[in-house]
């Protein structure tokens, strides 16, 4: 069960708060002038909500790139097989100097190159 004390009860009670916290599992919300501004949680909720956060921080990474990909094929789907090769190596190049240049990594050409 959650529990909501003021910021002045919290102050002075604050290390029966965390243990109740813990004990418990529930949260304690800290109100300033009747107005929720923080919650204390169990070190394990809190974790487990940074895991989630960063889950949905990268699902909504990969859905913004899915959808960058499906743009870039479709004002490039007149390209051929042989284009689209070059336009990546063109690509991959630019992001390696950019590397290399930033001190990032260290790349080594062949002669090819």
């Amino acid at each position: 069960m959650t529990r909501s004390v003021s910021a002045t009860e919290a102050k002075a009670k604050l290390s029966d708060l965390m243990k109740w916290a813990v004990k418990t599992g529930d949260d304690v919300i800290i109100q300033s002038r009747g107005y929720p501004q923080v919650v204390i949680v169990p070190y394990k909720e809190y974790e487990e909500l940074r895991q989630l956060k960063e889950r949905a921080r990268r699902a909504a990474i990969i859905a913004e790139l899915q959808q960058i990909a499906r743009e870039v094929q479709a004002q490039n789907e007149d390209l051929s097989y042989e284009q689209a090769e070059a336009l990546a190596d063109e690509i991959t190049r630019a992001a390696i100097d950019q590397l290399e240049a930033k001190g990032k990594i260290r790349f080594e050409r062949s002669d090819a190159a």
